[in-house]
Parts: structure tokens; C-alpha cells; sequence
């Protein structure tokens, strides 16, 4: 075993960043003070499917309380709306964000049965629980969620709906001072999917008001009888954010609290941008223990030599040159490379994690391309270039993936114990469990192939040393990002519809900086490439899992055709 030799200083930086999680974790899950929450929480539909949902609320007692749903939107969670529902709680009400059928946590097919059997169901879940008043409920629902105004619409029982980059449909029933409803639909100016005009013929509707007399950012009708309405537009966000953009979430509580003047808050403060502060101390902590702690735990585990150092000297170019070439490999070849894989897409049955990998395998496609070519100006066989990481020794090939493992373990619980439980969420159900390790192998041959390139090649052309490790993840970054951006720009002027490139975009920058520094760093302490591609690996595969609605990769394509 490898002696160890870490230093006063590090021990003392290790210690401050995993106290600075430590303090944040806490934090974060006891901000507000007076709202307890429960996760992970079931109950079951009427057609049997498993619901899987988070309660917020008061701590003190009390009887009659009030009640909203939080409903999601496709290719997100319950996780992705706690913010809302935080706030909500901090304002006096119980708030339930759930996961519907085939996504999140929830069993269950996204294509089969009806949604708003989902939303029954936690209907029928408030109904159990005496100290709440369900005469009088309220409704958020985000894209898809906005299903959700069905179920209110016919029920009287639901006194407000606030719509978050959804629809409003016409011949919604008008609210009064006996049966309210009061309705607020939020939009970011950006928004893939809707513009004010469409949502102005629901409101025009509702109200009686000719669409284009209508205003946005303006109330019509009251609280007091029960008919207050109003789009708020927001010029800065676009469709993906409204799940977590705080003038959305501010907009929303005080049209709740306006809505049910008898609630009294727990907490008058606004927590949102409190939140996101302790989330960025808690990544910041959780980020620099695992970035320090990559070190000592390579020199633990592995007994590397200098000639088991995994290189791949094929290429003479500068690294201008080697980035050009590939990002060029990348764009021309990737749109072929998609649609290689569109057979594998065709029989998974988590359609939109399928297609995030074939997006990343258009880019593997086109680096092997590249890899080709330059083995064969050298005499060297494709094969034999993608078995170069594993031709070291036995023992610390093994070595290699225990290190990965650990790591890997060590980063997804960071990431689920910080963003994931509160924001993103990355424990898939159990149905979806089933197709995570098949999702791990398609994942984790991407990121070899993407290692071989720049690591085993492009790394190698920078010198060592703090300044660049950072400048060459920022290049390895710029190069995953510029396909990917491409590449979807593409599909959207293709499908005439930018949902994905609006949606993917914001998830693809922090997913695509952590990829690099992350491989960077364990490729120069591990000296090889198959540590970093198992913790990239493991954490991409359970969110995407996660994040994925359960629906089978041939309903998604011939989704576009219709």
C-alpha cells in the first residue's frame, strides 16, 4: 500500500470545506425554521400506480389548514418545484409537489392512464389527513402539470390555479364570491412553447375582456369575488427556468396568500435566494472535499508506475489544432452518430435519458472518426487505440475502477444530499431502476471515448499544474458544450420547435463543466481515464434516469411525426 503524504495544511482545507457541507446540508433542509418536511412519501391511484410525493408544511398544529398541489412538467420531478413549495409552506399552507405517473419516483407508464388520476390521488391523500380543510385547495402546475386545471376546473373545491409556462384553455369555469377562482399564469418572455397572445384568448375568456385589450402584469377582476386573474410576464426567463427562477416563485406565494387572506404565514421572509445561497456554499463545500480529498485517495488506492500512465501520442498538432479538429469530427459526423443509435434509442424505454445519450453519442461518433484517421496516418488500429486505457497491469487495472467506484459514491451523494434532494432529484423509481445499469454502460463507453480524445491526447499537450488543469477543463468544456449547442440548434430549426434546445441548454452548462473539471483532475492524479468516466458516468446516468419520464423510445420519435 502507497504511503500517504498529505500535509498539515491539506488535512486543515479538507476539514473546513466538509464542515462548510456539513453546515450547509444542515441548513438547507431546516430553512425555513418552521416548516417541516417529509420526503418520499406514496400513495397509490385508482388504476394502481404508485405516486410518489413530498409534503411541506407548518410545524405547529393546528386544524382546517390549507392545502396546495404542485404539479411538474415533462422531464422534471416533484424535487425540481420544493422551492414553491417551501415558500408555500413558510406562508401558512401544506404543500404536496408529487411525481407523476413515469416520472421522478412514481411507477407507472407516462403514456398510460390519465394524469389526473395522479392528482386524485393526492386528492385522496389530503382527504385522510383530518387537519386539513379540502373545501378549500389550491393548484400550481408547471408545463405538463398544468393538467392539473382539469381536475380544478371541476371542482369547486379548488379555489386558486396558478399556471407556470402552461396553458389556459378556454371555458374554465368563472369564479365568484361563493365558489372562487382565482387564476394567475406565469411566463417568461423566452418561453419555447407560449407567448402572452396565446395565454391572452384564455384570459380574454375568462375575463370577457377582448384579447387585445388585455394587458399583462395587470390584475383583472378580485380576490374579494373570487375572479382575480393575471398573466405575469417575466423578461429574463424562458420555459426550463420557471421551475426555479425566484420572481416566479415570489409572483406565485403572494397571489396564493392573496388568494386565502385567512392563512396566516409562518414566516414572512422571502426564502428562495436564502436557499439558493446555502445551496452554492453547500456545492462549494461538497465540491472542494471531493476535489481535495481526489489526491490522497488515488495514492490509497493505486500503485501507479510512470509507464502505466495512459497517453496517446498520436497526434503532433497544437492544442488549437487538436480542439479544432475536434469539434469539427464532432459536428460533421454527430448528426450520423445520432442516428446509429437511433436503433438502441428505438428499444429503451426511458425515451428522453436515450436521447440525451444519443446527442452525446453523436459527438463519441465523431471522435472515434477522428481517432481513426490519425491511428491510420501512424499504422494504429482503431481497436487497439480504445484498449490502450485497459493494457496496464492487472492489479491496478482493478486498482482503477476501485478508485472510480469510490469516487463515484462519494460525488452522487454529494450532488443527491445538496441539489438532488432539494432541486434536481436523482433516486429514479423503481421501475426505471431496472434500466439503469443498461443506461451505465451506454453512458460509460461515451465518456472512454470522449477521455480518449481529451485526455489521452489533449491534456497531454498542456503542462502540469494548477492554472492549467483549469484552463484545459475549460477547453475540454467548450468543446462538449459547442456540439451539443450546435447540435440541438440544428434539431430545433429541423423540428421547428426549440423546447429541447431552451430546456437542455441551462442543464447542459453545469453538467458539462463538472464532466470536465471532474475528468481533468482524476485523469492527473489516477493517470488514466477510467476513475473520471465512472464518476461522470454514474452521476449523469441517475439524473437522466431520474429525469426521465418512463415512455418507450418508439412513442417519443413517432411523437415528432404527429
Amino acid at each position: 500500500m502507497n504511503r500517504i503524504k498529505i500535509t498539515k495544511k491539506q488535512i486543515i482545507l479538507l476539514f473546513i470545506f466538509l464542515l462548510i457541507f456539513i453546515s450547509g446540508t444542515v441548513l438547507i433542509f431546516n430553512t425555513p425554521i418552521g416548516i417541516k418536511s417529509t420526503y418520499s412519501k406514496t400513495v397509490k391511484t385508482s388504476d394502481g400506480v404508485t405516486i410518489s410525493f413530498n409534503v411541506f408544511e407548518p410545524k405547529n398544529g393546528g386544524s382546517n389548514k390549507r392545502a396546495i398541489i404542485l404539479g411538474h412538467g415533462v422531464m422534471s420531478n416533484k424535487e425540481m418545484l420544493n422551492d414553491y413549495a417551501i415558500e408555500f409552506a413558510a406562508a401558512g399552507f401544506v404543500a404536496i409537489p408529487f411525481d407523476f405517473r413515469g416520472h421522478g419516483q412514481s411507477t407507472g407508464d407516462h403514456r398510460s392512464g390519465s394524469l389526473t388520476n395522479d392528482i386524485q390521488a393526492i386528492i385522496s391523500y389530503l382527504e385522510s389527513r383530518p387537519d386539513i380543510d379540502t373545501s378549500n385547495l389550491g393548484y400550481l402546475g408547471y408545463s405538463m402539470g398544468g393538467v392539473g386545471l382539469q381536475v380544478v376546473n371541476e371542482s369547486t373545491n379548488f379555489k386558486c390555479f396558478i399556471g407556470t409556462a402552461t396553458w389556459f384553455p378556454k371555458n374554465i369555469r368563472k369564479g365568484n364570491s361563493t365558489a372562487p377562482l382565482n387564476i394567475l399564469m406565469i411566463l417568461g418572455r423566452n418561453d419555447e412553447l407560449l407567448t402572452p397572445e396565446d395565454l391572452k384568448e384564455g384570459l380574454s375568456d375568462y375575463t370577457g375582456i377582448l384579447a387585445n385589450d388585455l394587458d399583462v402584469n395587470k390584475l383583472y377582476g378580485s380576490f374579494q369575488n373570487g375572479n382575480a386573474s393575471m398573466i405575469y410576464l417575466d423578461d429574463l426567463s424562458n420555459h426550463a427556468i420557471g421551475c426555479w427562477d425566484p420572481d416566479f416563485i415570489r409572483e406565485a406565494r403572494d397571489f396564493l396568500i392573496s388568494s386565502f387572506p385567512d392563512v396566516k404565514p409562518v414566516d414572512e421572509n422571502f426564502f428562495t435566494n436564502i436557499r439558493l445561497f446555502i445551496l452554492i456554499l453547500q456545492l462549494f463545500g461538497g465540491f472542494g472535499f471531493f476535489f481535495l480529498i481526489v489526491d490522497p485517495l488515488s495514492k490509497l488506492i493505486l500503485k501507479k508506475k510512470e509507464e502505466e500512465v495512459f497517453k496517446l501520442e498520436l497526434e503532433n498538432d497544437s492544442i488549437i489544432t487538436i480542439g479544432g479538429k475536434t469539434i469539427a469530427s464532432s459536428l460533421v459526423f454527430g448528426l450520423p452518430g445520432i442516428l446509429i443509435f437511433v436503433p438502441i434509442l428505438l428499444v429503451l424505454y426511458l425515451a428522453i435519458a436515450g436521447f440525451m445519450s444519443a446527442l452525446l453519442f453523436g459527438q463519441a461518433f465523431g471522435i472515434l472518426i477522428l481517432l481513426w484517421r490519425i491511428g491510420k496516418k501512424r499504422n494504429l488500429g482503431l481497436i487497439e487505440t480504445i484498449k490502450k486505457p485497459f493494457k496496464i497491469s492487472r492489479s491496478n487495472l482493478i486498482r482503477q475502477f476501485l478508485l472510480g467506484a469510490v469516487l463515484a459514491v462519494i460525488f452522487a451523494l454529494i450532488i443527491y444530499l445538496s441539489g438532488g434532494l432539494n432541486y434536481i432529484g436523482m433516486v429514479p423509481s423503481l421501475l426505471k431502476l431496472a434500466w439503469v445499469p443498461l443506461f451505465f454502460i451506454i453512458n460509460f463507453i461515451i465518456f472512454m471515448i470522449y477521455g480518449l480524445m481529451t485526455h489521452g491526447i489533449l491534456q497531454n499537450k498542456f503542462e502540469k499544474g494548477l492554472k492549467p488543469l483549469i484552463k484545459v477543463s475549460f477547453t475540454i468544456f467548450g468543446i462538449l458544450f459547442l456540439y451539443f449547442f450546435t447540435i440541438l440548434f440544428i434539431f430545433g430549426l429541423i423540428t421547428g420547435s426549440f423546447f429541447y434546445f431552451g430546456n437542455f441548454i441551462p442543464l447542459a452548462i453545469p453538467l458539462f463543466l463538472l464532466n470536465a473539471f471532474l475528468s481533468t483532475l482524476i485523469y492527473d492524479k489516477s493517470g488514466n481515464i477510467i476513475a473520471g468516466a465512472l464518476v461522470n458516468t454514474l452521476f449523469f446516468t441517475l439524473f437522466i434516469c431520474t429525469i426521465s419520464p418512463y415512455q418507450s423510445g418508439l412513442s417519443f420519435i413517432m411523437g415528432f411525426l404527429h
